[in-house]
């Protein structure tokens, strides 16, 4: 995406100056290289993803989401807007923890206007106030602490398996009319660490060791988000040790303007999948929030016949919804679910902007 100075900039060149923006040139594209490629990078947008379950010694369950997003001044607002022609970049995170025992769902959202925040060009390190991740002592693991709604977590996340490239060439994965995007994950890390709470100060609360697995997403590019009308994304791990991610890019007419994936065997294999390869039909099941109207689907069979995966995929909590308009402008359900069927197991689901394009269940 190459993109010319507006006047607005270029005046601003001698009056304060505008320094060169990383819209100017298209993002370039070269081999995905790890550990460096977990660090910050000169990118218009970037985010790192975890997700997971836990469970307690005494049988209790939760799941967890801790999100960073880094997104760099669009050019028309930097000309537009004064404060543009200072600020460079922001940071943003989501939080939540859910309670699956309470059958309660929290959420918190962060963007560094308020706190102090930063991102490593280095190594994995990313900020915002006390919420953080970066690389663990043994230099392969990541370490995540952040605190919400009563409930604090310190966890540290140790790959399984080698990183999953996704795409071709590998870690470059087609974003439907977006674009294209970096893309890398670890798709089973062994989770161990703490919980705390609930309580109202969930860092003096006693604490109780917790263990589970869990999933990191990891991308970068010139893509645009705002290209899509919302997007589904599974990431579903079996107990017999293999994964699946796939994803589906929504039209205008709520159904499915593209779709990828890739399937990830015990040993570590990634294979790409593309949208003959599987099948994502939701059942008709729904869940309106209460507090958005946001109307989502709330059930889905997914079958990737190639490898054996004929698998029903159920939220563990109707109720998990992330309303981020005050940060991203974006509502999205962002879930624990269970699979059952041919390959048995856990997983996370991402729905996003059914709160402008409500789902009905004759769509596909």
């Amino acid at each position: 995406m190459r993109v010319v100075l507006p006047f607005a900039c270029a005046l601003a060149l001698v009056v304060v100056g505008c320094a060169p923006s990383v819209f100017d040139q298209p993002y370039p594209v070269v081999a995905v290289e790890l550990p460096r490629d977990d660090a910050s990078h000169p990118a218009p947008i970037e985010w790192w993803y975890w997700v997971g379950h836990l469970e307690t010694d005494d049988g209790r369950a939760f799941a967890f989401q801790l999100t960073f997003f880094e997104a760099y001044v669009p050019p028309e607002m930097r000309s537009a807007v004064p404060l543009g022609w200072f600020i460079e970049k922001g940071i943003v995170a989501h939080a939540a923890v859910t309670d699956l025992g309470e059958e309660r769902h929290v959420m918190g959202q962060r963007f560094d206007g308020y706190y102090q925040s930063g991102a490593s060009p280095i190594d994995l390190a990313v900020y915002v106030g006390d919420w953080r991740a970066e690389r663990d002592d043994d230099g392969v693991s990541h370490a995540l602490s952040f605190a919400v709604g009563g409930y604090a977590l310190d966890l540290v996340l140790t790959p399984e398996k080698p990183a999953a490239l996704h795409g071709d060439p590998p870690g470059i994965q087609t974003m439907g009319p977006g674009g294209v995007s970096y893309y890398v994950s670890h798709t089973r890390m062994a989770a161990a660490g703490a919980i705390r709470g609930p309580c109202a100060w969930a860092r003096a609360c006693p604490a109780t060791p917790v263990q589970g697995q869990a999933w990191f997403d990891h991308q970068w590019g010139d893509f645009r988000i705002d290209e899509f009308v919302g997007w589904d994304w599974f990431a579903l791990q079996f107990d017999d040790g293999a994964e699946v991610m796939l994803y589906l890019i929504r039209g205008d007419d709520g159904g499915y303007a593209s779709a990828a994936g890739s399937y990830v065997t015990a040993g570590g294999r990634t294979l790409p999948l593309l949208e003959d390869d599987f099948e994502i039909v939701p059942t008709g099941a729904t869940w309106t929030s209460p507090d958005t109207g946001a109307v989502y689907p709330a059930e889905w069979r997914i079958v990737v016949p190639v490898h054996d995966v004929d698998v029903l995929v159920v939220p563990l909590l109707a109720a998990q919804e992330m309303d981020t308009r005050a940060t991203t402008r974006i509502v999205y359900w962002e879930g624990a679910v269970e699979v059952r069927g041919s390959r048995p197991g856990l997983g996370f689901v991402e729905l996003t902007n059914y709160d402008r394009q409500p789902f009905e269940s004759r769509r596909r």
